[in-house]
């Protein structure tokens, strides 16, 4: 996956916002420490708006796991299941690897709590395939070498200076920003789903059976 430094994001926002960085082998090190501070609990917000903008192939898994629970408590799998990856937003649950079957089976499935569950069902196979996306990533300004997602880096930027102008009282500029984020992020899923030809994933089921 490509990545950039969150440091990289702050300081380019930090310029577009008409706030002078200085010189010098470094120059986020001439930012405040509370603005940095203050920037990165905004960049926390933005990363996660972008992140969950759209299905973003780099930031979305297709993993098999282990079906949970039996006839009386119910079948389940846990968001949070030990030794896996956390899981956010569930877009599919599948009986065939999607990566050998070109047309892998779907499997109803509810969303409840803190678990994906299935209707009681004896052909339930052990494990399936769930596809899903990975949570956003946490970030603080002590860490600004973390690297962030380049698909979403140029919206979190335009979007941090958007909130920098706003504090500002530059209302208009503000909007402005918000505005080529939003067209950034059309712009990059266009890449994906046009010029690639690359399928969408927001027609998962989610239903009961």
């Amino acid at each position: 996956m490509r990545t950039v430094t969150l440091q990289s994001i702050l300081l380019r926002a930090w310029q577009r916002a008409g706030n002078d960085a200085g010189s010098g082998s470094n120059p986020i090190d001439n930012i405040p420490a509370s603005a940095k501070t203050m920037m990165t609990a905004a960049a926390n917000e933005r990363i996660a708006d972008c992140w969950e903008w759209s299905d973003w192939p780099e930031l979305m898994r297709v993993e098999e796991r282990t079906v949970e629970g039996d006839e009386t408590n119910g079948y389940f799998i846990p968001y949070e299941q030990s030794g896996q990856t956390a899981m956010g937003e569930v877009f599919a649950v599948l009986r065939d690897n999607p990566a050998t079957h070109v047309a892998p089976r779907a499997i109803g499935y509810t969303l409840l709590g803190d678990n994906v569950r299935f209707p009681q069902s004896t052909d339930l196979p052990d494990t399936v395939w769930v596809n899903y996306r990975i949570r956003p990533t946490e970030y603080s300004a002590s860490n600004l070498s973390a690297t962030v997602p380049s698909v979403i880096a140029k919206a979190v930027g335009l979007m941090l200076s958007g909130d920098l102008l706003q504090e500002d009282g530059q209302t208009d500029k503000a909007l402005a920003m918000e505005q080529l984020a939003e067209s950034e992020l059309i712009s990059q899923r266009d890449k994906y789903y046009f010029q690639q030809g690359q399928p969408s994933m927001w027609t998962a089921r989610v239903n009961q059976y």
